[in-house]
């Protein structure tokens, strides 16, 4: 099939197209049910809140999945870190609903302290598996420049759990207790600079801010005068890309290229 064919942007077009079948122009046209993975709460309804808002309105089924307590998120030397836990998931599940989520999943790992380790993507896994999502979405672990190890190491667990949930000899007690391995047909990537999709949220933008807003305990007033700004300034950015007002960005990879893929940055 390919042996005539003598360039590598042909080869490249008809891979993606008669081969794979990848096509970016609705990823989310035949998923039902997606899989949102969050290293903090809130980092769902930042990353892509507008994009569960419409999700939800057209019937998808989005669930969070939230790997760590969260408790870290404060200056304020008044609260302990049991107690913000317990806040934030409060403010999560409202924030949630406002965006048509009802279900969300706690790991609850300790804030900061993600381990990149084998238990905790058997974790995920195990999700993955009982849950049975057509898609999965996750930070971006090579977004430049990110701070948090828990965002990056989120991002490459959830790829992780994604390219091993299908394979029976990984994890093989969850086989045992009948939970089936699950191939994830949709992969893709939130708080990302390398954006290959575009959702307009133009529409639903002050909706999403205010499912933001309502994460209180890390949004007061005066973190919020540089916070919506910082928000809205994003959205426009995607936004540019989009030709919208307000976007989101979100970048989907087909599986094959999650492994050895020298040109996977071109899609």
């Amino acid at each position: 099939m390919f042996e005539d064919v003598n360039d590598f942007e042909t080869a490249f077009r008809r891979l993606l197209d008669e081969v794979l079948e990848f096509d970016l122009s609705n990823p989310f046209d035949e998923v039902d049910k997606i899989l949102c993975i969050e290293p903090h709460p809130d980092d769902c309804v930042i990353g892509m809140g507008g994009t569960i808002r419409k999700l939800t309105e057209a019937g998808k089924d989005v669930v969070y999945l939230c790997l760590t307590d969260g408790s870290m998120g404060t200056t304020d030397e008044n609260v302990s870190a049991h107690e913000l836990a317990l806040i934030r998931k409060r403010e999560e599940e409202e924030s949630a609903r406002m965006l048509g989520v009802d279900r969300i999943i706690w790991l609850g790992y300790k804030d900061t302290e993600l381990p990149y380790t084998v238990e905790a993507r058997n974790q995920i896994i195990k999700v993955i598996r009982r849950e049975k999502p057509d898609a999965v979405l996750a930070p971006d672990p090579w977004l430049p420049y990110e701070a948090h190890p828990d965002h990056v190491t989120a991002g490459r667990l959830a790829l992780e759990a994604v390219s091993f949930s299908p394979l029976p000899n990984v994890v093989p007690s969850d086989v045992q207790l009948g939970i089936k391995p699950h191939q994830v047909e949709v992969f893709g990537f939130y708080y990302t600079a390398k954006p290959n999709y575009f959702v307009d949220i133009t529409d639903v933008m002050e909706l999403k801010l205010k499912a933001v807003r309502a994460h209180r305990s890390q949004f007061t007033d005066d973190v919020w005068e540089q916070w919506e700004p910082f928000l809205r300034t994003i959205a426009l950015y995607y936004g540019k890309k989009a030709g919208t007002k307000y976007a989101e960005g979100l970048r989907f990879m087909p599986g094959l290229f999650l492994h050895i893929t020298p040109f996977a940055e071109l899609i």
